[in-house]
């Protein structure tokens, strides 16, 4: 029997690795959180901007126990500047994360993401607008549809440098509640 077993498991591995050289196995699986706000330590993670501030709440978490509170005031574009830690998106099919908008109306907010090191003008980055109904939202961006907003150039998820999310000259202090940024297959 022992040598059944060792048989069978040579033959599993030999299978495996050839439906892995083959492309019949995908790449990553389930997904890859890259944010979610659970301690102090993630707050090093952002590039701090005038006219933005954040903080960790203890309410509106979709994951784990915190989310983050951000307030965005008057100013040309107040949010979000992660320093992502993971630049290779392939084998992931989303990019999701959860928005909670206590506000009695409609708020708007722009994903741009940036497959280069340098700053890209705007028809060189992927930018999209989002609106955010009162109460809970998920943004969820498709990596199939990263293009740029120029030519439609399609992003090169082996080297996502920068997602970045804001409001655009939004006219008065706008307070909201993210979290659970992650990737998705």
């Amino acid at each position: 029997m022992t040598r059944h077993v060792a048989v069978l498991l040579r033959y599993t591995l030999i299978v495996g690795h050839l439906l892995i050289l083959m492309g019949c196995v995908q790449g990553p699986s389930g997904e890859r959180v890259l944010f979610d706000f659970e301690s102090d330590a993630e707050l090093d993670r952002f590039h701090w901007r005038c006219h933005t501030l954040f903080s960790l709440a203890d309410k509106q978490a979709t994951h784990g126990e915190k989310s983050l509170r951000l307030e965005l005031y008057p100013s040309d574009y107040p949010g979000l500047a992660p320093k992502l830690r993971e630049n290779d998106w392939r084998g992931y099919k989303g990019f999701r994360f959860d928005v909670y908008n206590p506000n009695k109306e409609e708020v708007r907010i722009t994903v741009r993401i940036d497959d280069r090191r340098d700053y890209p003008n705007y028809a060189d980055r992927y930018n999209k607008s989002f609106v955010l109904k009162p109460g809970m939202n998920r943004v969820i961006i498709p990596l199939d549809t990263l293009a740029t907003s120029g030519n439609g150039r399609k992003l090169n998820l082996k080297k996502i440098y920068r997602v970045l999310i804001f409001m655009t000259r939004p006219e008065r202090r706008v307070v909201l509640y993210v979290d659970y940024l992650r990737l998705v297959s």
